[in-house]
């Protein structure tokens, strides 16, 4: 969803938040009177940063899964439409050259407007369109004279599995994470950046050191998290790599 440059200037907006948030608390509520409530932000900050954590490290990891079977998905798309391509060898001509001709005209569109489209969040059906052409054709084929050969059998399940796989892919790419677990994240990050402010150092540079480690890596996690929940955009995306080599496959 963000772009290596936006991701580095909201951690740094972050980092700068943090520092600028102890620096008031050092002149409005100075450091000698915080260490008396240490005993109970400290206890706070705690339990509040292992939950907080436990949460964190659950979204990174279901939106990391989700990341892949996105990518995987994709893979299967591309193996399904070489799979049609080759199954059509077995049809009489002009059917096959026709198979193959879209199936070539498939990949393109995928390829050169679908995966463009899904970077900038807009909705592409350009396979779609000429996965409905293929389908028209199974349909000739199945009315003509090789209408009965296990090859239209085998095209058929094949095509099935090509569209599943391109269904799936607009699936994951429609699919948003949650406004409340995106509420939940950001008040928890809150919570716990702004607990271990409140705590009282004699060491200013040390607490500043501290406040600032932990608000890197909140925001660094909260970054990869926006980042991999949307699989077809932003920095980390998935690439249209296995379709453009199956492209290149099923060219003469």
């Amino acid at each position: 969803m963000l772009s290596y440059a936006q991701s580095s200037i909201l951690i740094v907006v972050a980092l700068v938040i943090s520092t600028v948030l102890v620096a008031v608390l050092n002149r409005v509520w100075p450091t000698a009177h915080r260490k008396l409530v240490n005993d109970v932000t400290g206890w706070q900050l705690g339990i509040l940063g292992t939950t907080y954590g436990v949460i964190l490290g659950f979204m990174l990891y279901t939106v990391w899964n989700d990341f892949r079977v996105a990518e995987i998905n994709a893979n299967l798309e591309a193996t399904s439409l070489l799979t049609v391509s080759r199954i059509a060898d077995g049809l009489p001509s002009p059917e096959r050259e026709a198979f193959h001709a879209l199936g070539l005209k498939y990949a393109d569109a995928a390829v050169n407007q679908e995966w463009p489209a899904m970077q900038f969040q807009q909705d592409s059906n350009a396979s779609e369109v000429v996965l409905r052409d293929m389908w028209k054709l199974l349909t000739v084929v199945k009315n003509g004279e090789a209408g009965g050969s296990s090859s239209v059998d085998h095209l058929t399940s094949a095509m099935s599995d090509l569209s599943e796989k391109r269904n799936l892919r607009e699936q994951e790419f429609q699919v948003r994470l949650p406004g409340i677990l995106w509420l939940l994240l950001l008040a928890g990050a809150g919570a716990t950046v702004g607990s271990a402010c409140l705590l009282g150092n004699d060491n200013q540079w040390l607490h500043y050191c501290q406040v600032l480690a932990l608000t890197f890596v909140v925001s660094v996690a909260l970054a990869a998290i926006a980042d991999l929940a949307r699989p077809f955009e932003g920095a980390v995306s998935v690439t249209p790599i296995a379709m453009e080599r199956a492209r290149t496959m099923m060219q003469p």
